[in-house]
């Protein structure tokens, strides 16, 4: 989730919209972000200066007047620029200023708790839950299920990441619905499907059942209703492109820690890593980026499956403070044999 600067400015100064506010909130969540926040908010302070009437210098040169009845004015009051920070500290408005913004802030984290049961995952880590109508979700590593604490007409979920459903079927016909950022909603009666929605989009691979895709992107559009064995991929506009009875093991092997390549480009399989441990990858030419492979590999950590790739793929491993260049292996130099 992307937050600029000035988005930032406009937050501070309280003319965002409500959409834009909860973007921020969910932002600060994470607490990389946190220096940028406070980085932020130091720039807006000091190109918004306040300012500070002199007052005790204006009525002591009232009161000193020698005539009455000619003393002059009481000057207009003398701008002193003051930054928000220090005039922060010893104003009791700003102060209360301070105490609404972190109080909204407060409110909507708050609101998001009373409201939403959260399930999360992190780097490497792959958890299966009960909900609370018998249905069973699977979350792949780095995802996030949301589920409304209060009942409603349908049963729906909220995913960020991966996961897989096995859905039941209840007996007052409760629809069910999983819905991502992208604005995709999966419509499910009873069901086992996979849904992948992460930064690069979002994708839906069908293994038994019935479901009913719609773009909540485009009103317009008419919902796609796919079968076992159809995997849709569903573009930035919120277009669908299908593919029909396709080899679903790919999709669901990350439930045993197996990550299956079927001609896949090296620089997907990096992202995955990415995706699932956490861990930045660059290549180190296009050429190679371009390389795929078919295989499967088991790895329960990132370290284990860049090691995979490295002899399979003949790379080498070079670590770059946070990050790991792969680049193409030494050819080694023929032997030569002397007479």
């Amino acid at each position: 989730m992307s937050v600029n600067k000035n988005l930032l400015w406009r937050y501070f100064s309280g003319n965002v919209t409500l959409p834009e506010r909860q973007r921020v909130t969910e932002w600060l969540r994470e607490n990389s972000n946190l220096e940028r926040y406070y980085q932020a908010l130091e720039e807006w302070e000091q190109e918004n200066l306040q300012f500070e009437t002199d007052t005790d210098a204006a009525i002591q040169r009232y009161l000193h007047s020698s005539d009455k009845n000619n003393r002059p004015p009481v000057p207009a009051p003398q701008r002193i620029d003051r930054p928000l920070g220090r005039f922060f500290r010893n104003s009791y408005r700003w102060m209360a200023a301070a105490v609404v913004v972190l109080l909204s802030m407060a409110a909507y984290v708050w609101q998001d708790f009373l409201l939403y049961q959260t399930h999360t995952t992190g780097y490497g880590q792959v958890r299966s839950l009960i909900l609370e109508d018998g249905s069973r979700v699977t979350l792949n590593a780095n995802s996030r299920l949301s589920i409304p604490r209060w009942p409603s007409a349908d049963r729906e979920v909220f995913l960020k990441g991966e996961a897989e459903f096995s859905v039941i079927h209840t007996h007052d016909h409760r629809r069910f619905l999983v819905k991502t950022d992208d604005q995709l909603q999966v419509e499910v009666l009873g069901t086992e499907f996979v849904v992948y929605s992460r930064n690069r989009g979002s994708k839906v691979a069908l293994t038994k059942g019935k479901v009913r895709l719609r773009s909540l992107k485009d009103t317009h559009a008419k919902p796609l209703t796919i079968l076992p064995g159809d995997v849709v991929t569903v573009s930035e506009k919120g277009t669908f492109q299908v593919q029909s009875r396709q080899e679903l093991a790919p999709y669901t092997a990350w439930k045993n820690h197996l990550f299956v390549f079927e001609a896949t480009p090296l620089q997907d399989i990096t992202a995955q890593i990415k995706d699932i441990f956490g861990v930045s990858i660059l290549l180190s030419d296009d050429e190679l980026a371009h390389r795929t492979l078919t295989g499967a590999f088991e790895a329960e950590t990132a370290d284990e499956l860049v090691q995979a790739l490295t002899k399979v793929m003949n790379l080498r491993q070079v670590q770059q403070d946070t990050v790991i260049l792969l680049q193409p292996a030494p050819t080694p130099n023929p032997v030569q044999l002397t007479q």
